[in-house]
């Protein structure tokens, strides 16, 4: 994994302060599935990567720790050490616990934009997510192949009574 150097952060935000990057932005429910999935809105979260930043950065620290050191006996008993270790294990327990959020967040909203979009239940779309091997946009276009032109609720009733009346 290419480690990206630790960015210089003129201005940080009180409330996400252990974030180093910008983080994505997301387009407005009005602009559509599509788009929104076209835009990354329900991608795989870069905290995960970030959090694992954290660990080889903590490392990098460590290691020049290591070299102007003078003290006699365990290194890693040192105050220093371990207030680094500290301060970096807090920002990675951060992002994976922001990660873990965000990526629950997200298929959450993909379930239910889904089922907003075409007429499938929850239960249904969850399962084709299951097994579905390819993009969330490769996602849309297979469920909207399933679908038949049907978009409505009210469309779906009524064409599953005239199925029903019909026998069909």
């Amino acid at each position: 994994m290419i480690v990206p150097p630790k960015p210089k952060r003129g201005k940080r935000s009180p409330f996400y302060w252990w974030r180093r990057w910008k983080s994505h932005k997301y387009l407005p429910v009005r602009a559509g599935l599509l788009a929104r999935i076209q835009n990354g809105d329900f991608d795989y979260p870069n905290l995960f990567e970030w959090a694992e930043y954290e660990k080889h950065y903590m490392n990098d620290e460590h290691d020049a720790y290591r070299a102007e050191y003078k003290g006699f006996g365990d290194i890693e008993l040192t105050e220093k050490w371990i207030d680094i270790e500290k301060r970096y294990m807090k920002r990675y327990n951060k992002l994976i616990e922001d990660a873990s959020e965000v990526e629950q967040r997200h298929l959450i909203g993909l379930v239910d934009a889904f089922f907003n979009e075409f007429i499938l239940s929850k239960d249904a779309i969850r399962a084709i997510m299951e097994e579905f091997g390819g993009t969330v946009e490769e996602l849309y276009h297979y469920i909207e192949k399933l679908q038949v032109g049907v978009r409505s609720d009210s469309d779906a009733k009524q064409l599953k009574r005239l199925r029903q009346k019909y026998g069909l």
